[in-house]
């Protein structure tokens, strides 16, 4: 079985094949105000998701939320 993701606010808008609906402009996965902004490492360094992934690592969570 195999597994994938697909964005709800991926849609197609005149010429684009890849706009966000959410965002208004052309789909960049990572970019601010993306549903994966933060979450997620991406391989393109200049991702700004990249730095808030690091920052949110840091932040020490306990995996006991009782602890």
């Amino acid at each position: 079985m195999s597994s994938g993701w697909g964005c709800q606010h991926l849609t197609k808008f005149e010429e684009e094949k890849e706009w966000c609906r959410l965002l208004k402009h052309k789909c960049e996965p990572g970019c601010n105000g993306c549903v994966l902004y933060g979450k997620f490492l991406f391989s393109d360094s200049t991702t700004p998701s990249n730095e808030a992934f690091e920052k949110r690592k840091e932040k020490n969570r306990s995996d006991n939320p009782l602890g």
